[in-house]
């Protein structure tokens, strides 16, 4: 590998144009390049350090205040799902109520609609009598009056005058003589 690389700085030497590799350190600044790269370390490396330690005690810190958030949130989970099993118990047992409530008005109505039919046959009944009785008064009425007409006419067509002279005789004869 070297004589390939000493073989590339011949063919710079000979040719100016192209690629090739330089050794002559003084033109190519490597040690200047040297000096600044060390420079460079020596210096920079506290402030490096520095930068980098307080970059890593922010993440460190980032890192809990993340991790108590955490824990918080899952304490606060926990609570408002205690919060959620309470709510739903008391909801269950507000159903649980309402259905029974439900129930008990639903018995109460029904009874109440019984008595209230009961009531309206008693009340159908008695008016259903009172029309009975009204309708068999007035049939009665109109029986009479039938009875009375048609005895009227067979007394009239029984009775003329002859035979009420004759009626009339036999009474006094039976009343006073």
């Amino acid at each position: 590998m070297i004589e390939t690389l000493l073989f590339l700085a011949e063919a710079n030497s000979e040719v100016e144009s192209g690629f090739g590799l330089n050794l002559n350190i003084l033109e190519t600044n490597l040690i200047n390049l040297t000096l600044l790269v060390g420079i460079l370390i020596y210096f920079g490396k506290p402030l490096l350090t520095n930068i980098l330690i307080e970059r890593r005690s922010k993440i460190a810190e980032q890192i809990q205040a993340v991790e108590q958030k955490q824990k918080q949130a899952e304490l606060t989970l926990a609570e408002e799902q205690k919060k959620l099993a309470e709510a739903k118990e008391t909801a269950a047992k507000i159903r649980s109520e309402a259905e029974t409530n439900a129930q008990k008005a639903k018995e109460i109505i029904l009874a109440q609609g019984e008595k209230e039919v009961e009531r309206l046959k008693e009340m159908a009944g008695k008016d259903l009598s009172s029309e009975q009785e009204k309708a068999i008064a007035q049939l009665r009425e109109r029986v009479v009056a039938l009875a009375l007409e048609s005895a009227k006419s067979r007394m009239d067509n029984i009775l003329n005058d002859e035979a009420q002279r004759k009626l009339i005789d036999s009474s006094i004869a039976k009343l006073g003589g």
